[in-house]
C-alpha cells in the first residue's frame, strides 16, 4: 500500500486537467490495490473545465469494490489560496457544466477534496447549479479549505448550491465540511439558493467552522439557505463554529436548518447575523433547539469581515469581531483544526474563533527605546 501523488497543471506537470488525472485512477499500470491516490494541483495557469465526475479507481487488479484505499484533489503548498479569491490554484470553468451535474462530482468512498478555489463568475448565463455536488456512489468524504463563489444568473429549475448532498448514502458514512468558504450564489429568476444543502444524507455530519456570505433567492415561496440538512431521522448533524451570515430570501431565510425533528444536532457557538429568520438562526435550527451558546441577530459590523464589496469580497474576520475567541475547540476531527490559512490552531494552542478564519494578531515589532546618559 502506498500514496502514489500526481501533479496537476501546464508546468511539465503530470496532467494538464483534473479529468486526465481522474480518468487515470482505475489504471492498475499506476496504482495497486490499497494504494492512495493523491492529484496536487498547481497555480500555472487558470483551469477551465466545465465538470469532473470522481468516481474512479474502482477496478485495480481486476477486482470488484472500491480498490483504492482513498482518493484525494489538493493543492500543493506553494499553490494554495491566500483565503481570498483568485490568489491560488483556480478552477473557473467557461463553460457550463448542465443542471444538477456540479462542476466536480463524487460518486466513490473515501474522498477529500481540498484547498481549491472555484469561481462560478463566468457561468452566469449558463445553466450550472452546483459547484461541489455528492452523487450516487459517494460515501466517507471531506471537503475542507475550499474558497466556492460568484454564482449568479438563472440557471434553470432550481437555485445556485455552494455544496450540494443529493443521495442518503450509509448511517455510519462520514461527511466532513471543514473551514471553507461559500459566498456570493445569487438566484435571478424564481429559485432559492443555497450554502450547504445535504438534506438527504442519513449518516454523520460534520459542518465546522465554515463561513457563508450572500446567499439569495427569488421569487415567491423561494428561500435563501445558509447550512441545511437531516431530513432523515438517523441522521447525526454535529454543527459548529459556522457563521452564517447576508441572507436574502424572497421567502424564508433559513440560516441553519434540520428538517427532521428527531435528527440528532450537536451545535456549539454558532453565528447567524440579523438577516436571518428567527426560527432559523443559529439558536433554534426551525426546531427550537435553544441552543445558549449562539450568537444570534448580530450584524455585519459584529462579525467584521475585512471586506463584502463585491468583486473584492474578503472574509477573513479583523480584531473588532465578536468571533474573535468565541468557538468551541473540536480538536482535530477530519483536519478542523486547520484553518482557511492553514493554521493549525491546535498546535498553536489557539482559543478558537467562529468561522473559516482563525484570527491572529500581528506580532509587536516595536521595541522600546532604552536611552543610556553618561556623564562626562
Amino acid at each position: 500500500m502506498a500514496t502514489i501523488t500526481k501533479s496537476i497543471g501546464t508546468n511539465s506537470r503530470d496532467y494538464s486537467t483534473i479529468s486526465a488525472w481522474e480518468a487515470d485512477l482505475s489504471d492498475a499500470s499506476i496504482y495497486s490495490n490499497g494504494d492512495d491516490a493523491v492529484g496536487e494541483m498547481y497555480a500555472d495557469s487558470t483551469f477551465t473545465g466545465n465538470t469532473v465526475t470522481i468516481n474512479g479507481g474502482t477496478s485495480i487488479g481486476g477486482s470488484a469494490g472500491q480498490n483504492l484505499n482513498s482518493v484525494k484533489l489538493s493543492v500543493h503548498s506553494d499553490s494554495r489560496h491566500d483565503g481570498t479569491a483568485e490568489s491560488g490554484a483556480l478552477l473557473k470553468p467557461t463553460s457550463g457544466s448542465g443542471h444538477n451535474v456540479g462542476i466536480i462530482a463524487v460518486a466513490r468512498d473515501d474522498f477529500t477534496i481540498e484547498w481549491l478555489d472555484i469561481s462560478m463568475d463566468s457561468l452566469d448565463s449558463t445553466n450550472t447549479n452546483s459547484c461541489i455536488r455528492l452523487n450516487s456512489g459517494v460515501g466517507n468524504c471531506t471537503i475542507r479549505n475550499m474558497l466556492i463563489h460568484d454564482k449568479g444568473g438563472n440557471p434553470g429549475s432550481s437555485g445556485p448550491v455552494g455544496i450540494h448532498g443529493t443521495v442518503a448514502a450509509g448511517t455510519s458514512d462520514n461527511w466532513y465540511f471543514l473551514n471553507n468558504i461559500i459566498y456570493s450564489l445569487i438566484e435571478t429568476s424564481n429559485d432559492s439558493s443555497s450554502g450547504i444543502n445535504c438534506r438527504a444524507f442519513q449518516g454523520n455530519i460534520y459542518i465546522y467552522n465554515n463561513t457563508i456570505y450572500l446567499i439569495k433567492s427569488n421569487g415567491g415561496s423561494k428561500d435563501a439557505v445558509g447550512i441545511r440538512c437531516a431530513n432523515d431521522a438517523n441522521t447525526t448533524a454535529n454543527i459548529k463554529n459556522n457563521i452564517v451570515a447576508g441572507l436574502d430570501g424572497a421567502d424564508r431565510n433559513h440560516g441553519y436548518k434540520i428538517d427532521n425533528g428527531s435528527a440528532t444536532l450537536n451545535s456549539a457557538t454558532n453565528l447567524s447575523d440579523n438577516s436571518v429568520d428567527a426560527a432559523d438562526d443559529a439558536e433554534d435550527f426551525g426546531r427550537n433547539a435553544n441552543d445558549s451558546t449562539a450568537l444570534i441577530n448580530k450584524t455585519l459590523s459584529d462579525i467584521a469581515f475585512v471586506s463584502t464589496t463585491a468583486g473584492s469580497e474578503d472574509l477573513h474576520i479583523t480584531a473588532d469581531s465578536v468571533c474573535v475567541d468565541a468557538g468551541t475547540d473540536l480538536g482535530t476531527a477530519g483536519g478542523s483544526q486547520i484553518d482557511i490559512n492553514g493554521r493549525d490552531r491546535d498546535a498553536s494552542a489557539d482559543t478558537w474563533d467562529i468561522g473559516a478564519h482563525e484570527f491572529v494578531a500581528d506580532a509587536d515589532t516595536t521595541a522600546s527605546a532604552f536611552l543610556l546618559f553618561i556623564d562626562v
